[in-house]
């Protein structure tokens, strides 16, 4: 399980908005100094991210939660995310040569602009996909005590 500490900064029905702290390990590395990773990360270092997560429980606005998800989890929604729509760009630019260039005869930007068509349909198809398969997001696994 992959978790993470996040502050709630809104609650609706079935519901927050969480806020965390886009982190990495890169400070606990030896090569943080001499690495391209440890120097963009030191340029998103102090950045937030804001999610919503559904949930039945009683949350108040200021207070930490820890959300967890399951690794596996992470890489379904990761090859949904960026895999589906290169394959989409991919597949849409191969039959849009071989359909409308070679079959059609059409010009060659009519296979681009359906390739991009292709793209842009099967990115949005996994996020409806996505958004289907709630399982795949985040949950709130600890809920710190509020005080005011």
């Amino acid at each position: 399980m992959i978790e993470q500490k996040a502050l709630v900064r809104d609650v609706f029905h079935n519901g927050v908005e969480l806020e965390y702290e886009l982190n990495s390990s890169c400070s606990g590395c030896a090569s943080e100094d001499s690495c391209g990773v440890g120097t963009v990360a030191k340029a998103f270092n102090g950045k937030t991210q804001r999610i919503k997560v559904a949930t039945n429980q009683i949350l108040n606005v200021g207070q930490w939660v820890t959300i967890a998800t399951k690794e596996a989890n992470v890489l379904v929604a990761s090859a949904v995310t960026y895999l589906l729509p290169l394959v989409g760009l991919l597949l849409g630019s191969i039959v849009g040569q071989k359909w409308l260039v070679d079959t059609l005869a059409l010009a060659n930007y009519s296979a681009i602009l359906f390739g991009i068509s292709c793209g842009v349909l099967s990115q949005q198809l996994g996020k409806f996909w996505l958004r289907k398969n709630s399982h795949l997001s985040p949950s709130i696994v600890i809920v710190a005590p509020h005080y005011s």
